[in-house]
């Protein structure tokens, strides 16, 4: 099962995990990271109104720029939301221990924005899933927060990781968490006629 994309795609992170769930529909695309600076949480409302507005800040910049200009441009930001507050990738060891003490023994949101830009029409959801923790023994804590894992990640964890370890249950989408809700990305795509499902006789 695989898809043929309909025009060039363009994927506007450098997101290792992002590259690699979009590469399972199975069709190239360039990688075009975009280089405007992300708003500051503070600006905005909620959580919400702040990974949407970065989503569409880092597509727009990407598809404003190009010279395809029947490029199709896909942009997303996840953040980690716990008690309302939004925890970033942390700058430092101090920040990302205080990041996953914070998360330690409760639940968290994980919330990913997907802005899709070709030409004039724009397709743009978001997808939540709860993420709970296990109690995390600071032993754990101080040993994760050596290794160079915490550092690119929201909320200093990356569940693809060794840090799944910490994860006690999951409400919602895996790949959400990851950093591409892909399986809902793959629908509204093909719906709205950007890929089309190859290896199948079946009309739909």
């Amino acid at each position: 099962m695989y898809f043929k994309a309909n025009q060039p795609i363009v994927l506007a992170s450098q997101s290792p995990r992002r590259n690699e769930l979009l590469q399972m529909l199975g069709f190239d695309f360039q990688v075009i990271p975009s280089k405007k600076e992300e708003p500051k949480p503070g600006d905005f409302e909620n959580a919400l109104d702040y990974v949407v507005n970065c989503a569409k800040v880092k597509t727009a910049d990407v598809a404003d720029n190009l010279a395809e200009e029947d490029a199709l441009v896909i942009g997303a930001d996840t953040v980690v939301v716990c008690d309302g507050e939004i925890l970033l990738k942390p700058e430092d060891k101090k920040q990302a221990m205080d990041y996953l003490h914070k998360l330690s023994d409760r639940s968290h949101e994980v919330i990913t924005a997907v802005n899709v830009r070709a030409g004039d029409d724009e397709i743009l959801f978001h997808e939540t899933t709860e993420v709970t923790f296990f109690d995390l023994a600071d032993n754990w804590i101080e040993a994760y927060t050596n290794s160079d894992d915490p550092y690119d990640k929201a909320g200093a964890y990356g569940i693809q990781t060794l840090s799944a370890l910490f994860v006690k249950e999951i409400k919602g989408d895996y790949n959400n968490v990851v950093g591409l809700p892909i399986a809902h990305l793959a629908r509204k795509l093909a719906d709205a006629g950007y890929i089309t499902l190859s290896g199948s006789r079946v009309e739909c």
